[in-house]
């Protein structure tokens, strides 16, 4: 007899070069008991090689900073979604920024949601929460 399944948490691929900002990001979804797996990257390039890695399960959604150095958010975005193999992993942009143009700019490049970072505590748990939402509704459970 083979023993059940057992169904894996979905994987959220964070991807932020603030490390403050990943340890609150952590943070949060530790304290809301959410089943979700994160993952973290902390500059674009880190974020394509673990999208591309054969040995990573591939994550339910990404959360993408919009202004990093080197490779930027809206690069990474614009290449995952030229590559066919990564194409439909749904991209949650975030950013300091609530410029128009900036969020524009994340709709003309194809990403599922653009958050505002928040500035406090209460801000980072409706984030949390939003990303919950925006999980749920692509992936169908976590």
């Amino acid at each position: 007899m083979t023993e059940p399944a057992t169904i894996q948490p979905a994987t959220i691929l964070i991807v932020d070069d603030s490390a403050a900002d990943r340890t609150l990001i952590r943070i949060a979804f530790q304290q809301t008991g959410f089943r979700i797996r994160l993952r973290f990257a902390s500059s674009g390039r880190e974020a394509l090689e673990t999208l591309r890695a054969a040995d990573l399960p591939r994550p339910a959604m990404c959360v993408i900073d919009v202004k990093m150095p080197g490779l930027s958010g809206l690069e990474v975005l614009r290449t995952i979604k030229l590559d066919p193999g990564l194409t439909t992993i749904p991209v949650v942009m975030i950013s300091g920024s609530d410029a128009e143009s900036d969020i524009a700019a994340a709709r003309a490049a194809h990403a599922s949601g653009y958050i505002t970072k928040p500035s406090d505590a209460a801000g980072l748990a409706r984030m949390t929460e939003t990303l919950k939402t925006f999980c749920l509704s692509y992936v169908g459970s976590i």
